[in-house]
């Protein structure tokens, strides 16, 4: 597979690539939690889903999955 160069290009490809799997993440945990109250959410449920939505937590994933997915796309093969 060919790999990308080191720089802003792929910096910012992975960062698009993190941020659309975080808003999928997102999605899916409030899609599901959302199912499980059927007559409306509890203000548990509630809480737990401003949480999950919250900067600080989107921050929290969003830095280390960019890093991962910055070096998985510009490994040089070592041969």
């Amino acid at each position: 597979m060919k790999k990308m160069k080191k720089g802003f290009w792929a910096g910012l490809v992975a960062f698009i690539i993190a941020r659309a799997s975080h808003l999928l993440i997102t999605l899916l945990i409030g899609l599901q939690v959302g199912l499980m109250y059927p007559d409306g959410l509890t203000d548990g449920a509630w809480d737990f889903v401003t949480f999950i939505d919250s900067p600080v937590v989107g921050l929290a994933y969003l830095i280390p999955a960019t890093i991962f997915i910055y070096k998985k796309i510009t490994r040089q093969d070592e041969h």
